[in-house]
């Protein structure tokens, strides 16, 4: 039965040229268990061949229809899984550095649009006990989240478990019921899918010009940089992997999340780059940064995503500033978001990967501004350890697409403990890039110096207020205070008393009077009806 694509699927398949393929890729790492006997990469190939492939991963793109009419997912009779599952090894040493240059070959390419949008490389050969899984599925079929779910799906969590999942057998194994629709059914949905974005298209155009108003960031706003020009169908990759739990440790001292982070650390490291090479540009750096629209509990199929610009504040010097503008401009620009209806969010998106789509399909990236410098995107994975086959995922590091005018794409990955970054460019425009993996890591120890630091009058403070209790637990205890049912908290309550009181007075005051008295006069707590 054919499945429709959405709006938001067509545009990804509309803005694809040789130069710009719009897969989405992932490269992971494992650690083969230690006393493995025979090649293991070998082993696993042959376990994931032999198993049944579901949706969406034996769906192609149906060839027939209308010119105006929309393109369908149908199954692929003539499924060959020998044409997706690939097996590869690397050249002795089997360094990062060759591991990096073989994805980026493999990302560079196109998918075949005859056959089912994704293709798997097992990559044997890694130094240190090691192999690496690339992967890439054209963004039509699946976004980042998405993605991650299947993968998450298709591992372990302890590495006794020796059951076989692989990422095609999701659907298969999960057994999910399809309605069937009838043409009349489909037509209806169709036109409904329509009218409900251009119904939302005043909300959508008050929403392009309502960031002027707040710290959001606003699109076409920015400076060219050299990622900010033509690109080619050449890549470069880059990784590099921080701690979660320190980072997250961080983040608390330092009062930010963890999001907040990665931009301010992405910020750091894109603000030195092109300082080291003259390149600053007049105004700061703006980022497109995607985010998941998808329902909880949900799981529709195709992209549930759409964009918010991020003023990346690269034009302020300290970083604990930086990072609390940059905190602000994603907080505005997440509220203006969260003030349209879902349709308008669903149209925001599409209007922007269509202007994105024409902007790459007619190279006019030397004529315009970009709408943002690069694309940011932070997609959430598992949290605990994984595992395939008793193999330990060490390194789980996304690769997404590059555009006409954004040569740049920095996405994290948080998984297993760890916040692994997949830095992608254009390999004409930053063959040199793996030294942003390299400035993330000194952006990441400068925010620790500053929380350390700021930590460093705590200590002391803490030992004076320890101090102080101890001084109070010696002094003899004070009477206190006769609990009432009307009493439900306690502050306070410090005053400065006259040394005379009438006593003729004093007796008629109120119980609650005499109490706050006392209570001023010893300054002790004192329980106060709410």
């Amino acid at each position: 039965m054919a499945r429709r694509l959405s709006p938001l699927d067509i545009a990804f398949l509309q803005m694809e040229t040789p130069e710009a393929p719009s897969h989405v890729g992932g490269l992971q790492i494992f650690e083969i268990p230690a006393g493995y006997k025979g090649s293991f990469v070998a082993d696993l190939k042959a376990r994931l061949e032999v198993i049944a492939v579901g949706e969406p991963f034996n769906l192609k793109l149906s060839p027939k229809g209308l010119p105006l009419a929309f393109p369908t997912w149908i199954a692929d009779n003539n499924f060959d899984i020998d044409f997706h599952l690939r097996h590869s090894a690397l050249p002795k040493p089997g360094r990062m550095d060759e591991l990096m240059k073989l994805v980026s070959r493999l990302h560079g390419r196109l998918l075949d649009r005859t056959r089912p949008l994704w293709e798997m490389y097992l990559i044997e050969g890694l130094e240190g006990n090691r192999f690496g899984i690339y992967i890439k599925i054209h963004h039509a079929l699946v976004d980042g989240v998405g993605g991650m779910r299947l993968m998450d799906h298709s591992l372990s969590r302890t590495p006794d478990d020796q059951n076989m999942r692989a990422l095609w057998s999701v659907e298969e194994i999960e057994k999910r019921a399809r309605l069937k629709r009838s043409m009349t059914d489909g037509a209806i949905k169709t036109a409904k899918s329509v009218w409900g974005p251009l119904r939302s298209m005043p909300q959508v155009l008050k929403a392009l010009a309502l960031p002027g108003k707040t710290e959001a960031a606003i699109a076409f706003k920015t400076s060219k940089t050299v990622f900010n020009g033509h690109i080619t169908a050449s890549r470069r990759f880059a990784v590099h992997s921080l701690p979660l739990a320190e980072a997250k440790e961080i983040g608390s001292t330092l009062g930010h999340t963890v999001n907040d982070m990665f931009l301010a650390i992405c910020a750091s490291a894109l603000r030195r780059y092109l300082a080291e090479k003259n390149m600053t540009p007049d105004l700061p750096l703006t980022a497109t940064v995607p985010v998941s629209i998808q329902l909880e509990g949900a799981n529709k199929k195709g992209n549930q995503i759409t964009y918010i610009a991020v003023n990346l504040c690269t034009d302020v010097d300290d970083p604990l500033e930086r990072m609390a503008a940059i905190g602000r401009s994603a907080a505005a620009a997440k509220r203006n978001m969260s003030a349209l209806t879902r349709h308008a969010v669903q149209t925001l998106a599409v209007v922007a990967q269509s202007t994105a789509a024409l902007i790459n399909h007619f190279h006019l990236s030397a004529f315009v501004t970009p709408p943002a410098n690069l694309v940011l995107s932070n997609v959430p994975g598992p949290r605990e350890t994984l595992y395939l086959m008793g193999a330990k995922v060490v390194g789980s590091y996304p690769m997404s697409i590059l555009m006409d005018g954004q040569a740049l794409n920095i996405t994290l990955c948080s998984q297993g403990g760890r916040l692994d970054f997949g830095i992608l460019g254009c390999r004409n425009a930053m063959p040199d890039i793996n030294l942003l993996g390299k400035y993330v890591g000194e952006a990441f120890e400068e925010l620790k110096e500053l929380a350390a630091s700021k930590n460093t009058t705590r200590p002391a403070e803490s030992d004076s207020a320890k101090i102080k209790a101890k001084a109070k637990a010696k002094a003899p205890a004070k009477p206190k205070a006769k609990p009432t049912a009307a009493r439900t908290s306690k502050v306070v309550i410090e005053a400065k008393l006259e040394t005379k009181v009438d006593a003729e007075n004093e007796a008629k005051r109120p119980a609650k009077a005499k109490i706050a008295r006392k209570a001023a006069e010893t300054k002790v707590a004192v329980p106060v009806a709410a």
